[in-house]
Formats: structure tokens, sequence, C-alpha cells
């Protein structure tokens, strides 16, 4: 759905459009919103992405030394270090990312993971594969309200050529029968309908981290980027990290207050989160 310009410049949906977008990832597991961002300020995040993209190749060996050690071929995830613009308030606590996640998961969450994916020129299939399971897999096997969220901000046009994601709506509401099922989805992918999360720049998609889903091809020669940010509610939220004070301290309330498990620390004794 897209929003309007004046929803974009207030940085609040309006209900009517809460309410669709609310409805939309309750059913499918997942919604994007188009027009969130001014393409200018998402040109710099990007220009930004790039250096450290390029820094923590080098830091690694290069592209061959990953080899086996990613995501699925040429398919890159790393955690960049939160200075702006990477982690503009814009970015880290998007008013209308919050709004929505407000609406789905209550005020109270927190953010517990700050990351980028990257699908390199030349990237692979990645296989189906879901976030995170049911809570209560040994429960009753009805779906429980979503628990946690990731925030996806594309940092270019996603389109088919340079590898969307592909997504299969619906299936964060499966509960497994026993854990044995969740190691092939692959081959119960296979039966079921997918989409292509195709989204232009400037746009926001939530997805419920249960949802099958998988990395595609980029055969683009240009890599295809993106922000990654987790909001889970606040008592399963597991991450505590650290955060720049100039980062902090250029960051109101509501973003401090989704960053509030992390620890504040000296612009130079700040690092990346590493796995």
């Amino acid at each position: 759905m897209k929003i309007t310009d004046e929803e974009r410049i207030a940085g609040v949906i309006a209900p009517e459009n809460l309410e669709i977008a609310v409805r939309t990832f309750k059913d499918a597991g997942m919604v994007i919103l188009e027009n969130v961002y001014d393409l200018e300020f998402i040109a710099s995040v990007r220009a930004a992405y790039e250096i450290e993209l390029a820094e923590y190749l080098k830091d690694k060996g290069g592209l061959e030394a990953l080899k086996g050690k990613t995501f699925g071929t040429n398919h890159i995830g790393f955690f960049p270090r939160m200075f702006a613009p990477l982690a503009d308030e814009r970015i880290a606590a998007n008013p209308i990312a919050v709004q929505v996640s407000n609406a789905l998961i209550g005020g109270d969450f927190t953010c517990s993971f700050y990351h980028t994916n990257t699908a390199l020129p030349g990237s692979g299939y990645q296989p189906v594969h879901r976030d995170t399971g049911s809570l209560f897999e040994d429960a009753p096997h009805v779906a429980h309200p979503t628990t946690s969220l990731v925030v996806n901000i594309p940092l270019c046009d996603f389109t088919e050529e340079n590898g969307s994601t592909e997504y299969y709506p619906g299936t964060h509401l499966i509960v497994s029968d026993n854990p044995e099922q969740e190691k092939n989805l692959e081959a119960r992918a296979a039966n079921m309908p997918s989409v292509r999360a195709n989204m232009s720049a400037g746009s926001i998609a939530l997805r419920d981290l249960r949802g099958w889903h998988r990395g595609m091809p980029n055969n683009a020669d240009y890599p295809r980027t993106m922000m990654a940010l987790i909001y889970q509610r606040s008592w399963l939220a597991y991450y505590v990290g650290n955060i720049p004070q100039s980062t902090w301290d250029n960051w109101s309330e509501t973003a401090r207050n989704v960053y509030r498990r992390n620890t504040v620390v000296e612009d130079n004794e700040h690092v990346a989160r590493t796995w």
C-alpha cells in the first residue's frame, strides 16, 4: 500500500490506512508500505552502507574468504556501526514503522537486532526458511499472535532482476506437527503459492519472523541492499548491544525507548556487533 505524501511528512498513517496495514500483515504475515522515505535520504543511507559493506568485506579477507560462511552464495549479512545515517532515527525508529508495530505487538516492544542484508551480483537461491518458529511447538497447534517482526528497508528498488525476496503469504500461521517437519520447508513450499516482494526505494516492509521466505538470485550488475531491524515484544527481546553517545543524543525519547535495553557508550568505544 502507498503512504500519502501528507502521511509521510507527518510520520503518521491515517486510522483507516493503519487498519488496512494491520489487517494485511495479520492475513499475509507481511505488508509493504511505499513512499515512506524521501529518496535523497535513502540515497545517502545507501552511500554510507556501501562504505560499511566494503570495509566489512575487506576485514573478512574478501568475498572469497566468506564462501560457505554466508547466508547463501553472495548473500552477505552484517551488523553496521550505529552512526548516522545508518542509525539515523528515521531508520532506527521510523515513526510509521513504529506506529504499525505498536498496533501489531504493543507499545512496549524493543529492537533486538540491527542488521543489513546484501544480495551481490551472482547471488544464488537461498533455501526456503523462516527466521523463527512458534514459541510453543509442544502446545496445541494454534498459531499465536505476532511476537517478533522484521522491518526491512530497501536501499534501492527491489525487482525480480536484482533478487527481491520470495515470500509465502500466510505461512506465519503454520504450526508444524513436529520439529522434523521444519527441516525441509523447500519441499513443502514447492506446492504453495509465493509472491516476490518487489518494492521501490523509499519503502518499508514489515514481516512476521515466522513467515517462510528466501533470498533470490541477483542478476543485476549492482548489489541489492537493505536494512533489517527486528522489533520484539519486550519480554522476548534478547539482544543488548551498544550505541554511541552521539547517536543516542540525536534520538527522540520514542527512539530511545525502542532501544532502552542497549548500553550507551562513548563514540570511540562503540563497536559493531558480530556473530
